[in-house]
C-alpha cells in the first residue's frame, strides 16, 4: 500500500475524531445522563483503533482500546459515570494526540502506561461463572504485519490539497491579476480594437480564476473555534472557576492564512478573559450573577471583513487600576485622566504591563494583549475593545477575508497614489477644504487630511473630495486630492522598517508599474 498516503489520511481522520471527543466529553459532562455521547465517543475510539492497527501503531491502538473498554462498561451498566471516568477519558484524548502528532512529525508514537491502566483500573470485569468482577482484563490488539488497509470510499467529491500548492496558485493568479490590470489599462486606450476585446475577455477569465482560488482557501471558522471549549474547560478547573465558552458563527470563512493565524491571539484573548476577567463563583453569586461565568466566541462577516469577537461577563477592566500601573511605570502622565477604550487598548497592549501583582501559569506577563494586536496588525487588521465595571469585557478583531487579493478605490495626494480597503468605505463627497472639519447631511465627521498626515503644504483647491469610512460602526472622513477609481490589488506584505508609520498596512504594483501604499484608515483615527 502507499504508506504514506495512508498516513496523511490516518493524521486527517484522527485529528477529526479526537476533536469530535473532546465536544463529546464537554457535552456529556454537562449531561452525565445522556446516553447520546457515550454511543458516538465509542465509535471514534473505535474508529481510531483500527486504523492505528492497520499501521502497527500499537501504542496508539492500545490507549484506544482501553478508553474503548471504559466506554463499553458505561454502555453496559456494569460502570457509573463519575468524575474520574471522565477526567481519565479527557486525559486518553491529550495522550492519543500528542501521539498522532508525533506520528506526524514523522517519531514513533509513544503514549503513558499509567494513563492505559488507569482506564483499565476503572472497568470491572464480570466473571461469567462467579457472577464476581475479578482481575481486570487487558486485552491489547495483536500487531496486524503486512495487513492491507480497507480503505472505504470518499464521498469527505472533495478532495484534500496541500496548502503550499494552494499558496503557490494563489501567488500565480496574484500575478496574473497585476499582468491584467496592466493589460486593461493599455487596451483602454484603444477602444472598439481587437485588443480591447481580448482584453475584455481575458480580464473576465482571470476574474472567475481570481475567485475560485481564492474560495478554495476558504475555511470555516470552527476548525480553530472548535479546540477552545476544551481549553475553557480546563482553565476553569485549574482557576477554581466554573466557564463555559459558547461559539457562534461557526459557519463563517476565512482564508486559510488568516484563520491559522488566529489560534495563537485567541488563545491569549479567553486566557486573559478567563484569568483577569472572570470571578470566582463566590464573587459572582455575591454580586448577583450566575455562579458560572460565560464566555464568546463568535464571528461575523461584515463586508469585506470578518469580525471576531472575544467576549465575557465578568467584571470588566479596572480603568483606575491600569492608569496606575502605566503611570507607575512611565507610560501615562500622572496628570493625564483616565483613559478611554482607545487609549485602555494602547495602554493594554505596551509590551509588559499588567495590573496582575503575582506572575500565574495562565497570566501575568503582560505579554498577551501586545502579542494579539501585533498578530492582527500583520493580518492587515485591526482591535477594538469595549468594556463595562461589572459586566464583562469585548474584545474585537476586524480581520479581511483574504490576504491576498484587496478590493481597493484609489486615491491621489501631493502626486502619489494610495489604495484604501473597498470593504471599509461608506461613500464619498466633495467637500470645501480648509477648515478641518467635515459636515455630511448635518452629521459632523471626525476629520484626518493626507496631505497634512504626509507633511505636504496645503492644496490650493477650494474643495477637495472626501472619502467617509466605517470603522467598527463610527463613520470618519478622509481628505484627499482626486479619487481615481476602484480596482483588484495584489497585497504585497512586507517586513515594516523602522519608523514605517502604522496606518501602512502594505503595499501593491499599479497597472503601469509603480507602487503604491495600502492605506489602514483606521489607524488615523
Amino acid at each position: 500500500m502507499d504508506l504514506a498516503r495512508y498516513t496523511a489520511l490516518f493524521l486527517s481522520d484522527s485529528r477529526d475524531h479526537l476533536q469530535r471527543c473532546n465536544e463529546l466529553l464537554l457535552a456529556w459532562e454537562r449531561d452525565p445522563s445522556s446516553s447520546t455521547p457515550v454511543a458516538e465517543l465509542f465509535r471514534a475510539f473505535h474508529s481510531i483503533k483500527g486504523s492505528s492497527a492497520a499501521l502497527s501503531l500499537e501504542p496508539l491502538s492500545d490507549l484506544s482500546h482501553a478508553a474503548e473498554q471504559v466506554l463499553a462498561a458505561v454502555r453496559q451498566g456494569t460502570l457509573a459515570v463519575s468524575r474520574d471516568a471522565l477526567e481519565a477519558l479527557f486525559h486518553a484524548v491529550d495522550g492519543l494526540a500528542e501521539a498522532v502528532e508525533a506520528v506526524g512529525r514523522g517519531e514513533p508514537p509513544e503514549v503513558d502506561p499509567l494513563l492505559i491502566d488507569a482506564l483499565y483500573g476503572l472497568v470491572p470485569v464480570v466473571d461469567s461463572r462467579t457472577g464476581e468482577m475479578p482481575v481486570v482484563e487487558r486485552r491489547i490488539q495483536p500487531r496486524l504485519t503486512g495487513a492491507q488497509p480497507v480503505m472505504t470510499k470518499l464521498p469527505a467529491r472533495q478532495v484534500r490539497v496541500d496548502l503550499e500548492r494552494l499558496d503557490a496558485l494563489v501567488t500565480a493568479v496574484s500575478e496574473l491579476v497585476v499582468s491584467r490590470n496592466r493589460l486593461s489599462g493599455i487596451a483602454d486606450r484603444e477602444i472598439g480594437s481587437d485588443l480591447e476585446q481580448v482584453s475584455g475577455r481575458i480580464s473576465a477569465l482571470v476574474s472567475g480564476l481570481q475567485s475560485g482560488v481564492l474560495r478554495a482557501r476558504m475555511a470555516p471558522v470552527d476548525e480553530v473555534f472548535d479546540r477552545f471549549p476544551r481549553m475553557v474547560r480546563d482553565l476553569g478547573r485549574e482557576l477554581g472557576k466554573e466557564l463555559e465558552l459558547e461559539l457562534q458563527g461557526i459557519d463563517i470563512e476565512l482564508d486559510r492564512s488568516v484563520l491559522d493565524a488566529l489560534t495563537e491571539p485567541l488563545t491569549h484573548l479567553l486566557r486573559n478573559a478567563a484569568d483577569h476577567g472572570m470571578e470566582s463563583p463566590s464573587e459572582r453569586i455575591a454580586v448577583g450573577k450566575p455562579r458560572h461565568g460565560t464566555l464568546r466566541l463568535r464571528a461575523e462577516r461584515v463586508r469585506d471583513e470578518v469580525t471576531v469577537t472575544v467576549a465575557d461577563d465578568g467584571r470588566g477592566i479596572d480603568r483606575a487600576a491600569v492608569r496606575l500601573r502605566a503611570v507607575e511605570r512611565g507610560l501615562l502622565d500622572p496628570e493625564a485622566g483616565m483613559p478611554d477604550a482607545t487609549g485602555l487598548l494602547r495602554l493594554l497592549a505596551h509590551p509588559g504591563l499588567t495590573t496582575k501583582r503575582e506572575v500565574t501559569a495562565v497570566s501575568g506577563r503582560g505579554v498577551g494583549i501586545d502579542a494579539v494586536l501585533a498578530r492582527v496588525r500583520s493580518l492587515g487588521g485591526r482591535m477594538e475593545l469595549k468594556t463595562v465595571p461589572g459586566r464583562g469585557t469585548t474584545f474585537l478583531m476586524h480581520l479581511p477575508v483574504t490576504r491576498a487579493i484587496l478590493r481597493a478605490l484609489l486615491v491621489g495626494v501631493g502626486g502619489e497614489r494610495y489604495a484604501l480597503p473597498f470593504g471599509l468605505l461608506a461613500e464619498a463627497a466633495v467637500h470645501k477644504a480648509g477648515d478641518g472639519e467635515v459636515i455630511l447631511r448635518e452629521e459632523s465627521l471626525p476629520t484626518a487630511d493626507l496631505r497634512k498626515i504626509l507633511g505636504l503644504a496645503e492644496a490650493n483647491a477650494s474643495r477637495r473630495p472626501v472619502v467617509v469610512v466605517d470603522i467598527g460602526g463610527r463613520r470618519a472622513a478622509l481628505v484627499v486630492d482626486v479619487l481615481l477609481g476602484q480596482q483588484d490589488v495584489v497585497v504585497r506584505r512586507f517586513m515594516a522598517p523602522a519608523g514605517l508609520p502604522t496606518w501602512v498596512s502594505g503595499a501593491t504594483i499599479l497597472p503601469d508599474g509603480a507602487p503604491a501604499l495600502i492605506i489602514d484608515p483606521a489607524a488615523l483615527f
